[in-house]
């Protein structure tokens, strides 16, 4: 065969080959350079990454023991200040084992307003009959909990008021509703506000304040949160005391929370 002849009549095609070849080793040269930088830098950020591990502080077994015996120590501490601080719930107004939460909460609320109201009206004390209670019996555990430790407030404030010679308690109110505050430094507990309104008549309400500070200072708490002593009405001869308590428990921690 004649080249030159072959090389006029195929001139084009064999350039065009020639330059997809040398731009391929080209490309090819290019991508394996970028490659290489990329694989250098994963490597340096992976050594940086370990020796930073290695340098630093690792918790071994006797920190974790330290910490542990921590956390119980502050455990403690938090409990003996829960019970410094909030009312201890009698057995009475908790929810009994084995018993469904709604029969307890009928029988109770039912036994103790006939009770409590009977005993006020024969030491010439009218009280709110409905005790703070909601229109509608509440049906989860959680809520009857709730209402059932604000019960165990107004009872024992009820008790100490007609004691100290109070003629009127009105306007009970144990809230189906939770004060829970948000924010960095908010309180863990779950708090039911509970208010009351006294009144006395014809006797100082001097005693009853006394008694109630001396409950909130001598480990048996009420959770006092509000009190406002009303301008004397020297034409009706009485003096109203409106209070607020704010009935809360410590929250339960779970090992999950220990953990965190």
């Amino acid at each position: 065969m004649n080249f030159d002849a072959f090389w006029q009549t195929h001139r084009r095609f064999i350039l065009g080959m020639a330059g997809g070849v040398v731009g391929f080793f080209i490309l090819l040269a290019l991508t394996a350079s970028g490659s290489q930088d990329d694989f250098k830098r994963s490597s340096s950020s992976i050594g940086s990454t370990r020796r930073k591990m290695n340098a630093s502080d690792m918790y071994g077994a006797s920190s974790v023991a330290t910490l542990e015996g921590r956390l119980t120590s502050l455990k403690e501490r938090n409990a003996e200040l829960g019970r410094m601080s909030l009312p201890v719930f009698r057995e009475r107004f908790q929810i009994p084992t084995g018993t469904p939460a709604g029969q307890h909460y009928i029988s109770l609320t039912g036994e103790l307003r006939e009770d409590l109201i009977g005993w006020a009206l024969r030491r010439n004390c009218e009280v709110d009959d409905s005790l703070g209670l909601p229109p509608v019996s509440p049906s989860q555990p959680q809520q009857i909990e709730r209402i059932l430790h604000g019960l165990d407030v107004v009872d024992r404030v009820v008790r100490l008021a007609v004691e100290n010679g109070a003629s009127e308690v009105e306007k009970i109110l144990i809230s189906q509703k939770s004060r829970r505050k948000g924010g960095r430094n908010a309180s863990p507990l779950d708090v039911t506000p509970v208010t009351l309104e006294i009144v006395f008549q014809r006797v100082s309400a001097t005693p009853f304040l006394r008694q109630l500070a001396t409950e909130q200072e001598g480990g048996n708490p009420l959770g006092l949160t509000g009190l406002e002593v009303l301008p004397r009405n020297a034409k009706r001869m009485e003096q109203r005391i409106i209070l607020e308590f704010g009935v809360g428990v410590m929250p339960m921690i779970t090992v999950g929370e220990d953990l965190q």
